[in-house]
């Protein structure tokens, strides 16, 4: 039963989800070109909440105390959001759209590459020093133009249950600029609030397994949590408070001192 459920919410939703990607591309390509951002912002928060009601996800925001909903924030802004799914970056857009950071593989993903380039994310090169500067610059002229930029600084996707090291390289633009850093954390969860491998998007699972995971489930829930700006003199004071507020906000433990935690028990083993 399981199995047939799951084959027919696949059936249902796919045809759904194609016809809005198609759409989606063709307003990139015709419609985006002729309209200012604050046009293009309104277009990609409707379209980013649609694909969420396609896919089956409910979106609730859970600002901290004293943080403010991300679609209050004005001016140049930078995001700092833990990483699980794809589908993360939709969850921003629908309520703050935003200029992601992203690898320069996604460009190359069928359909959903020429997407996400044409709503003005951010492409780098891993392993390139050169490429990370080009990309800094960038950022500040963003933040400079009171754009809002979103970066993943855990640099790739979990399983959800912990928080990776973050990385502050692409930081530097919003202490140059005075931007505000804002932490976001990210959660999901079945319709009965437990944890779901619906999201699941680790190791060599590819983009299309993702996706018929997501279209086969019953449902998920998700969340963000906008919290108060972190300063910071140096980059990595920066993140490495933005990663300690998450980590408090969503009471996930932190990936190193899991490490570490495993380590003494195999010394005392």
């Amino acid at each position: 039963m399981n199995r047939t459920a799951r084959a027919l919410r696949i059936a249902c939703r796919a045809p759904l989800a194609i016809a809005l990607l198609i759409a989606g591309l063709a307003i990139v390509i015709v419609v985006f070109p002729r309209i200012g951002y604050p046009k293009r912002d309104r277009i990609v928060a409707g379209w980013s909440r649609l694909l969420l009601r396609v896919c089956g996800v409910r979106l609730t925001e859970r600002p901290a105390p004293g943080a403010p909903r991300l679609g209050e924030l004005r001016g140049g802004t930078l995001l700092l959001a833990n990483h699980i799914n794809w589908m993360d970056v939709f969850l921003v857009l629908s309520v703050c759209p935003s200029h992601f950071v992203a690898k320069m593989e996604v460009s190359r993903w069928p359909v959903v590459g020429a997407l996400v380039a044409g709503v003005g994310t951010l492409f780098v090169e891993r392993g390139r020093r050169r490429a990370v500067h080009q990309l800094n610059d960038r950022i500040e002229n963003m933040l400079r133009a009171e754009r809002r930029v979103a970066v993943f600084p855990e640099g790739t996707t979990s399983d959800g249950q912990r928080l990776l090291q973050f990385h502050g390289n692409l930081v530097e633009p919003a202490l140059q600029v005075g931007a505000p850093v804002v932490p976001v954390g990210v959660r999901y969860t079945g319709l009965n609030g437990e944890p779901t491998d619906a999201m699941r998007f680790v190791g060599e699972m590819t983009l299309g397994e993702s996706v018929r995971r997501l279209l086969g489930a019953p449902g998920v829930l998700a969340e963000l949590h906008p919290l108060p700006p972190v300063i910071g003199r140096t980059r990595q004071e920066v993140v490495a408070r933005a990663r300690q507020a998450i980590a408090e906000r969503l009471g996930l433990p932190l990936d190193d001192e899991l490490s570490e935690t495993l380590r003494k028990a195999r010394e005392g083993a």
